[in-house]
């Protein structure tokens, strides 16, 4: 693991690149085939198949390849597979391969995704993301040790076919297979090298670059690889990731030229970017919901009254449209528009539309006929992170409530992220902000957040009329149908309430305008093989 320096990305001077020609270095990067790339925090590792953050992600999408690829707009393409064919019944899927070539010139083969796929589901430790494809055939018995890495039910028909076989339809598959976590590995140089394999002197990737340099807690170095399938087409030559967890000091750094991207900045700062800094500032929806979480082994939370009323008093719209202004958007269903084959936002909350006032008396009169009054208060702690910009909402949040009645009574506690999670996984809470992003772009992860016994329904929701939709979801091969599935289950969701929805939050870019070839998507995929600067294209 390689560990990051204790100093800010402020006390960085000019990129490296600009160091290099200033000194007139001869073999120093075309500035103009450059990017200069603020990533968020220091990768925990290179190592695709071990991997869990979005900043790791980024850098492993240059250096690896897998069977399908991301498009600037966020859509799925052919990857390192030409094509594929799904079986009727959606359980069998087949993967052809193009010629491709490993960095050091070793053909890419179908074994090289097998090795892939059983490394991330035998790696210790592991990916957070692994049980995303336990649908694969036996992936979790794979996982918890049962069963041996080749029982997985990835195997490769020939060099250039690679098949899947599934024990639940899963047509978000393709898009899963874009991620780094199920890149093909190249198995000779880790025969050799172990765990060693991920340093810049040993590593070879099927991507469109190479790892040139690590500096551990100053950057991320790579540089074109010219054995890419594709390599005529990638216009860059060079890219440096920086650790930027500040995001003011990257903004000033976007806006002196230091940095060509930043992957975030503060929602507070958008009217001031946008005045200071025409056309950097970049905001979309993101396919995340912030939400409420109810502890159901509370008693007060049994009493369905009382998570209505809850839900009712909070001001989505004045939180999403006053509070923050920064793109989100007030939620009144769980599952995010964007989301690909599924009507996001067509079924919604019973409250919404109704004005505040209505809600607040709707609200009180609940609590009342739940026996909730002066001589037996309603008394709360809501428990919330201390990132982003929740330390803003959660104030907003305790007023919504206790405007209900003299006798709701509301205290918040704020922790950081590791700390607040870890409360809701043991169940140490009694009702909480939290939020999920869809990994697969499909509506099931969202919905999945409240099955009975699901790994991420840290307030134990249980209702079997909701399992029963969502089993028959997932055993559907038909798209349609699927759908219609979940949009009664997501129905049935509101009704009963095991979480509340808030606010679908935005997804926040600086982009100088010099760069070609980046698009805003809901998905956050931006691939850097497809961008260029303008004036590379003035050189052509």
């Amino acid at each position: 693991m390689f560990m990051m320096h204790n100093r800010s990305f402020a006390h960085l001077l000019l990129p490296v690149v600009l160091v290099l020609a200033a000194c007139g270095n001869a073999n120093a990067p075309d500035p103009a085939r450059t990017l200069q790339i603020g990533n968020f925090a220091e990768p925990g590792t290179l190592d695709p198949n071990k991997m869990d953050g979005s900043w790791e992600g980024r850098i492993a999408d240059g250096l690896f390849m897998g069977l399908t690829t991301n498009l600037a707009n966020g859509d799925i393409a052919p990857g390192m597979a030409t094509s594929w064919t799904t079986s009727p019944d959606g359980l069998t899927w087949t993967f052809k391969l193009r010629d491709a070539q490993w960095s050091d010139g070793t053909p890419v083969s179908a074994s090289d995704f097998v090795s892939g796929m059983q490394r991330l589901m035998t790696s210790v430790p592991a990916s957070s993301s692994v049980s995303v494809y336990f649908f694969v055939e036996n992936a979790e018995a794979v996982r918890s040790g049962k069963m041996p890495a080749n029982a997985l039910g990835v195997r490769a028909l020939d060099p250039k076919t690679v098949e899947f076989k599934l024990n639940r339809p899963a047509p978000y598959l393709p898009r899963l297979l874009s991620w780094a976590n199920a890149a093909p590995v190249p198995r000779h140089i880790i025969a050799s090298y172990g765990e060693a394999w991920i340093k810049p002197e040993h590593m070879v990737g099927n991507g469109p670059y190479l790892l040139k340099e690590w500096k551990a807690g100053d950057f991320v170095h790579l540089v074109k690889n010219p054995k890419f399938y594709d390599a005529a087409s990638v216009c860059l030559n060079d890219l440096y990731f920086y650790p930027t967890k500040d995001v003011i000091a990257a903004e000033r750094a976007v806006r002196s030229g230091k940095l060509d991207i930043n992957f975030d900045f503060s929602g507070s700062r958008l009217a001031e970017i946008n005045k200071n800094m025409p056309g950097y500032a970049h905001v979309t929806q993101g396919q995340r919901t912030s939400y409420i979480n109810f502890n159901m082994r509370r008693p007060e939370f049994k009493d369905l009254r009382v998570r209505q009323a809850l839900s009712m008093a909070v001001d989505r719209d004045f939180i999403a449209l006053q509070v923050l202004a920064d793109g989100s958007e007030p939620a009144y269903s769980i599952v995010p528009k964007g989301i690909k084959s599924y009507a996001g936002g067509t079924v919604t909350l019973a409250s919404k539309g109704q004005s505040q006032d209505v809600r607040v008396a709707k609200a009180k009169a609940l609590l009342e006929a739940a026996g909730y009054g002066p001589n037996k208060p309603l008394v709360l702690t809501f428990a919330h992170r201390n990132s982003g910009e929740v330390p803003k909402i959660a104030p907003v949040l305790q007023a919504n409530w206790q405007s209900i009645a003299p006798w709701v009574k509301i205290t918040l506690q704020g922790n950081d992220n590791a700390i607040h999670y870890a409360s809701l996984q043991r169940g140490d809470y009694q009702f909480a902000d939290a939020s999920w992003g869809t990994i697969t772009s499909d509506a099931i992860e969202h919905l999945e957040i409240i099955r009975t016994g699901g790994g991420s329904n840290d307030g134990a929701f249980s209702d079997p009329v909701y399992d029963k939709l969502l089993d028959k979801a997932a055993r559907t091969a038909d798209i349609k149908q699927r759908e219609e599935t979940f949009l009664e289950a997501e129905a049935r969701a509101l009704d009963q309430l095991g979480i509340t929805p808030v606010i679908f939050d935005s997804m926040r870019q600086l982009v100088n305008p010099r760069v070609t070839g980046y698009q805003v998507n809901g998905t956050g995929d931006n691939p850097f093989r497809l961008m260029c600067t303008k004036e590379a294209q003035a050189a052509k």
